[in-house]
């Protein structure tokens, strides 16, 4: 049993105490958020998660309003750090620092240097750190992956990620999630889900284009990445906070004998088609979405310390650095070469 504690309780720390109260080798044993209000009413993001709203996942959890007192605590195993991306750095390596195994959300971080800072303290303490990018489990998206490595259906020629929904509004139009400094906007908070994907399952880019929409304060919005490889291959991701219809999340893959489409929106989620095949196919998808299944792997690490391959984060901070180069990108309106080192 691997015993946790979240740090910030907004719509993904919900998330991680809905997943935590149904794992059967996990155990939530503390919370910490200053807001009491948001103790009391859920958060509501893009993502429905199964009983996230009809339980109370806090009964017979402690709840703080520091961390100090947590990072005592000798049955705690674990930390979740669910806040702000701009204070991920600090309260992770606060939590390392005091020999706690750490979870940080999505994005990593809004530096290279932050991320370095994370991972230093890590080594350093001898402790497992792991990032949520939770696409790497999604298990769409994970079916995706085999079928690139695999070249089941041949080279992968074409692929394409688009994900789009409204502005993170749940959390109030002067939340941090609008100030550039705080969230890094769009392209960092969205769009970095399939950022990371392309170059966990494809490779890393060498470099890019993007074209993006700004708010008057300067906040990227939405915007389009066309990503360019030492090989033949056409890859692009979209990812907007401007759209008017549900939140979506969808990829076209095309290989040289088929092609992969998933699109969330639709039941079935997935269809491949064969060259030379009469009708399209519906391949079966595994049970559970992204956040149990890494859930399930980040314990497994935990109980075993076995290697965190799928969320080194030295693999992850490769996100950051694309997402920054999109960002000189979309700044200065040209091609931008990838520095993954500084």
């Amino acid at each position: 049993m691997i015993r946790f504690a979240i740090v910030g309780y907004g719509f993904m720390g919900g998330v991680h105490a809905a997943i935590l109260h149904k794992h059967p080798r996990a155990e939530l044993k503390a919370v910490v958020e200053t807001d009491a209000q948001r103790l009391r009413q859920q958060t509501r993001g893009n993502v429905k998660v199964d009983e996230q709203n009809s339980i109370d996942f806090l009964d017979a959890v402690d709840l703080y309003s520091e961390l100090d007192p947590v990072l005592e605590r000798h049955d705690i195993d674990c930390v979740a750090v669910c806040l702000p991306t701009y204070l991920h750095e600090s309260f992770a390596n606060r939590c390392l620092k005091a020999g706690k195994d750490v979870i940080v959300e999505k994005p990593m971080a809004l530096t290279l240097s932050s991320c370095d800072s994370m991972i230093k303290h890590a080594r350093e303490n001898d402790k497992m750190l792991f990032v949520g990018q939770c696409i790497r489990f999604w298990p769409e998206y994970v079916i995706l992956k085999e079928m690139i490595a695999s070249e089941h259906m041949g080279k992968l020629l074409s692929l394409g990620l688009r994900r789009v929904g409204a502005p993170p509004a749940w959390a109030g139009e002067e939340s941090w999630f609008f100030q550039e400094e705080k969230s890094g906007g769009c392209v960092f908070d969205l769009h970095v889900h399939d950022t990371d994907f392309i170059h966990y399952a494809v490779g890393n880019p060498s470099a890019l284009y993007s074209h993006g929409l700004m708010d008057n304060k300067g906040l990227n919005r939405a915007l389009l990445t066309h990503y360019y490889f030492d090989k033949e291959l056409i890859c692009y991701a979209e990812g907007s906070w401007k759209y008017h219809a549900p939140f979506k999340m969808s990829y076209s893959a095309v290989f040289e004998r088929g092609q992969l489409e998933y699109d969330s929106s639709q039941t079935p989620t997935l269809q491949l088609w064969r060259t030379g095949g009469e009708q399209s196919e519906f391949p079966s998808v595994p049970a559970g979405d992204g956040y149990f299944h890494q859930y399930d792997y980040i314990i497994n690490c935990l109980e075993t310390r076995q290697s965190n391959e799928k969320l080194d984060p030295v693999s992850v901070r490769n996100s950051i650095a694309i997402a920054l180069a999109e960002k000189k990108s979309m700044s200065r309106n040209e091609i931008v070469h990838i520095q993954y080192s500084i």
